[in-house]
């Protein structure tokens, strides 16, 4: 008797410092939905408006000139483990729009893991022109790269150029998944901008990362992973590397990006990096989350966005102009969310 109650006091410690490093305590009561809104920024007449339909918006705080940041949050009157198992589905995103072509980014795979990504005659001959500039997000050596080949394909016929460069970026892009496989944000390489002025997709993703109050709050260990990748992660973390091709201001853009979810409660919380887009906007972090709430389920999510655009002149106007186009992509997101489940209306 007494090594059976000795055994089972060994093993409760043991699961109480399991469920410390995941930086909840063991026989804590889950978060009430009300606490999770309040650290999320969402005040009590929101949360009021929630139960009656409403969708809510709340503004997060932008710690850089080219950030646009905000959340949205919705009461739906659905199962949570409706929600959560739609949430979980990793490629496409449910809430991604304007998806055009999308895959799962392997190291086995090598750029054959890319060869949906297609590219368009106009989109190839502007990547052998490339300079440095907000044209395309691009290294010093990339450019290179692509000059080397610009001079290789005047020797070949005209209607194998746009094959041949599609080639060369998706190498491109794969060598930039590989780097930030093995080494994190800190792997990224700067886009080359015009008089040097390099953009940093590594120093814009750990400011978003440390800039979550969820993370802070409710995962610890998982926000530390996160910015330390790829040191190991939580063990209940599932991750995936899907790439998406997508309509992004009138041209196709390729991205990268870099998705972990883990159960929350009875729900689910994912993260989404994307430490890769080939125009128009350096990087960005998407968090959803879902979380039981009286009949039916809350859904959250709060997107931070880097983009010289934003920067520099007018900053201000352009800021309140670039918020107002996240908020309605995101809007949109949350709308196809509800077209699926059939029942938010």
């Amino acid at each position: 008797m007494f090594f059976k109650l000795k055994y089972s006091a060994v093993a409760a410690r043991q699961l109480g410092i399991c469920f410390i490093l995941l930086g909840t305590s063991a026989f804590a009561e889950p978060p009430a939905i009300e606490e999770v809104l309040s650290v999320l920024g969402v005040d009590k007449g929101q949360i009021a408006g929630l139960a009656q339909g409403q969708t809510v918006s709340y503004p997060l705080s932008e710690n850089r000139d080219d950030e646009l940041a905000m959340g949205i949050v919705r009461y739906l009157p659905v199962p949570i483990a409706k929600v959560a198992e739609l949430l979980r589905q990793g490629n496409p995103d449910l809430l991604d729009v304007d998806v055009t072509a999308y895959g799962l980014l392997t190291e086995q795979g090598g750029a054959d893991s890319l060869a949906l990504a297609a590219f368009s005659r106009e989109e190839a001959q502007a990547l052998l022109d490339a300079e440095p500039g907000d044209e395309f997000n691009l290294s010093v050596h990339e450019i290179e790269s692509l000059k080397t080949l610009k001079k290789m394909l005047k020797r070949m016929p005209h209607r194998a150029i746009e094959g041949e460069v599609g080639q060369h970026y998706r190498d491109i892009l794969f060598k930039r998944f590989k780097a930030y496989r093995r080494g994190g944000i800190n792997a990224i390489a700067p886009y080359a901008r015009e008089e040097g002025l390099d953009s940093k997709p590594s120093l814009e993703l750990r400011q978003a990362a440390n800039a979550s109050a969820i993370l802070a709050r409710y995962f610890p260990v998982l926000q530390k992973a996160w910015l330390d990748y790829p040191k190991a992660l939580p063990p209940q973390a599932v991750e995936t590397f899907p790439w998406v091709e997508k309509n992004v201001e009138g041209r196709t853009a390729a991205i990268l990006r870099h998705r972990i979810s883990i159960d929350w409660n009875g729900g689910v919380l994912v993260l989404n990096r994307e430490f890769y887009a080939s125009h128009s906007y350096n990087s960005s972090q998407w968090l959803t989350g879902c979380l039981p709430y009286r009949d039916g389920t809350v859904v959250f999510q709060e997107v931070r966005s880097f983009t010289d655009q934003v920067s520099g002149t007018a900053s201000d106007v352009k800021h309140l102009a670039g918020r107002e186009l996240l908020k309605n992509k995101m809007l949109k997101s949350f709308e196809r969310l509800c077209g699926v489940l059939g029942q938010c209306h």
